[in-house]
C-alpha cells in the first residue's frame, strides 16, 4: 500500500496526562501483511505482536494495528497513525528518515513500529486532520464517520445509531509547515451517539 497524500494528524484539545493508554507502539498490518500507514489511517488493535528475536513470547506493549471501519463501535478503542513524534518515517518514495521535526504528513513504513494515539470520543476532544484522510470531497458537509478503508467519510447529518463514533467539523485551514502555506487540514471533535 502507498501512502496517501496530504494526510496527516495532530491531537489538538486532549487529556493526555490522565490516561496511560493516549499514545501506543504499533506496526499496522493489512490481513497479515506489514504495510506502509498514513498519518492519520484510524486504526483499532488486533493482537499483541511478538517479541522480536524470541518464540512464543508476546510483547507486551506493542500492538498489530489494524483499519478501524464504519462497523467499528465507541466501546472499541480506535487510534489514529501519530508519527509526528515518532524519530523514524518514510516519505511516498519510500526514504526512511529519522527526524524529530517537520514530519507532517509522513507514514509509518511498512513492518516498522509507529505511534498510534487513542481518539477520545467523548464530545470534547480535537483532532486535526489532512485532506488526504477524506474517503470523499469536504464540500458543504459538517459529519464524518469512519469509511471501510479508515478514512473519515463526509456527510450531511450525524448518525443516528446508538454507539456509533463520528466527527463534528469544528474548522478547517491550511497547515504551516517550516515557513510555507502547506495542504489544507480539518479539525473536528470526536463525537459518538449516546
Amino acid at each position: 500500500m502507498s501512502f496517501i497524500a496530504n494526510s496527516a494528524f495532530e491531537a489538538r484539545i486532549v487529556n493526555d496526562r490522565f490516561d496511560d493508554l493516549s499514545v501506543i507502539a504499533g506496526k499496522y498490518f493489512v490481513s497479515t501483511t506489514a504495510t506502509d500507514c498514513s498519518a492519520g489511517q484510524l486504526c483499532t488493535r488486533d493482537s499483541l505482536l511478538d517479541c522480536e528475536g524470541f518464540t512464543s513470547v508476546k510483547n507486551e506493549s506493542a500492538w498489530k494495528m489494524v483499519k478501524a471501519t464504519n462497523s467499528t463501535t465507541a466501546d472499541v478503542p480506535i487510534y489514529a497513525a501519530d508519527p509526528h513524534d515518532w524519530p523514524l518515517v518514510s516519505s511516498a518514495k519510500g526514504n526512511l528518515y529519522a527526524v524529530g521535526h517537520e514530519t507532517l504528513g509522513l507514514g509509518i513504513p511498512a513492518g516498522r513500529y509507529g505511534a498510534f494515539r487513542r481518539v477520545h470520543f467523548d464530545n470534547v476532544s480535537v483532532y486535526r486532520f489532512g485532506v488526504g484522510n477524506l474517503a470523499s470531497s469536504l464540500s458543504t458537509n459538517t459529519y464524518f464517520t469512519i469509511s471501510a478503508d479508515g478514512l473519515l467519510t463526509p456527510g450531511a447529518s450525524a448518525p443516528v445509531t446508538s454507539g456509533t463514533p463520528y466527527f463534528k467539523l469544528q474548522g478547517s485551514g491550511n497547515f504551516t509547515e517550516g515557513t510555507t502555506n502547506s495542504f489544507g487540514y480539518i479539525d473536528v471533535v470526536a463525537c459518538f451517539v449516546a
